[in-house]
C-alpha cells in the first residue's frame, strides 16, 4: 500500500528509495530533494543540522508535531520566506507526503534546493515517536 502511494506521489523512482539527490520531474515542475533514510533524518532532527518545516494546517500542527518543528502551512510558505533560510538545510513533512510534495515544488521555485525528506515527508511513516510533542487537550 505504502509502494503505491509513494508512486502515487512521487513517482516511480525505479528502486531508488534511500539514495541522496533524487530529482523527479512531473509535468513542468521540477522538485529538486533529498531523499534520506529514517535513521538519517532522526540524527539531523535531534542535531537540529535541519530547519524543520510542519506544512500541515495550523491546527494539525497544535495537534501534534515533530520536535523542533516549526508550523509553515504549505498556503503560506511564498509569504513567509524570511523564516526559511537559504543557508540552512530544510526538511519538510506533512500527514501523507502530499503537502510535502506540494512545498518541496514551491520552495525549489523560490531558489531553495537543500530540501531532505524521509520516505513519503509524512509523519505518517515517520518511525520515531518518542521525537513527536502532542498539545494539550481541548
Amino acid at each position: 500500500m505504502f509502494e503505491n502511494l509513494r508512486r502515487m506521489l512521487f513517482g516511480n523512482q525505479n528502486g531508488t528509495r534511500n539514495t541522496s539527490n533524487l530529482t523527479k520531474s512531473r509535468s513542468s515542475s521540477r522538485c529538486i530533494y533529498n531523499l534520506v533514510p529514517f535513521e538519517q533524518a532522526k540524527n539531523m532532527i535531534e542535531t537540529e543540522n535541519v530547519l524543520l518545516i510542519d506544512v500541515r494546517t495550523q491546527s494539525e500542527y497544535e495537534f501534534m508535531h515533530i520536535k523542533n518543528a516549526i508550523n509553515i502551512p504549505v498556503d503560506e510558505i511564498k509569504t513567509r520566506t524570511d523564516e526559511i533560510s537559504k543557508e540552512k538545510n530544510l526538511m519538510v513533512y506533512c500527514a501523507s507526503g502530499s503537502r510535502s510534495k506540494n512545498a518541496i515544488c514551491i520552495l525549489n521555485s523560490l531558489g531553495y534546493n537543500n530540501i531532505y525528506i524521509w520516505e513519503y515527508g509524512a509523519l505518517a511513516t515517520f518511525p520515531y515517536r518518542e521525537l513527536i510533542e502532542y498539545g494539550e487537550k481541548k
